[in-house]
C-alpha cells in the first residue's frame, strides 16, 4: 500500500468485502451439500460409506408390482428430488420440505429401518474440512 489513502480505502471497504466472502463461502457450502445429497441418493448411500437397510421382500415385489422404482427410498422421486438450500447473511439452511424424511433418516418404531442421508453428508463435509476451503475459495475471489 503506497498512501495513507489506500489504508484507509482498505479499511473502509474491509467490513462489506468480508459480508461478501462469508456470503460466498456460505453459498458454495450450501450447494455442495445439495449436491452431496443427491449423490447419496444415487448410490443408495455407498457414496458416504452408508449401508441402507434393504427393503423387505414384500415390499419390494410391491413396488415392482405397481411400477415403482427397484431402489431404496425412490418409491417416487419426490424426496430425493426435494432438497433446497437458502442462504442469508451469516446462515445457510440445506434441507427437505417433505414431512416423510425424518421417518427415512431416523426410522420408526413401526418398523422403518433408519437410512440416514442427511447426516451422512453432513459429516462428510465437516471431516473433509470443505467449509474451510470454501472459506478459502471465497477470499481469494474477494481479497484477489
Amino acid at each position: 500500500m503506497d498512501s495513507f489513502r489506500e489504508v484507509e480505502k482498505f479499511f473502509r471497504e474491509l467490513p462489506g468485502k468480508l459480508e461478501e466472502a462469508s456470503f460466498r463461502a456460505l453459498w458454495y457450502s450450501a450447494e455442495k451439500i445439495q449436491a452431496g445429497l443427491s449423490e447419496i441418493f444415487k448410490t443408495e448411500g455407498q457414496s458416504h460409506g452408508v449401508d441402507w437397510s434393504p427393503l423387505k421382500e414384500a415390499y419390494l415385489k410391491w413396488k415392482i408390482k405397481k411400477g415403482y422404482s427397484e431402489k431404496k427410498l425412490h418409491k417416487t422421486t419426490t424426496l430425493a428430488q426435494s432438497f433446497t438450500y437458502m442462504v442469508e447473511t451469516g446462515k445457510a439452511i440445506v434441507g427437505t420440505p417433505v414431512p416423510y424424511a425424518p421417518y427415512h433418516e431416523y426410522g420408526t418404531s413401526r418398523g422403518i429401518p433408519p437410512r440416514p442421508f442427511m447426516t451422512p453428508v453432513f459429516q462428510k463435509f465437516i471431516q473433509g474440512s470443505y467449509l474451510q476451503k470454501t472459506f478459502r475459495i471465497a477470499f481469494r475471489e474477494v481479497f484477489g
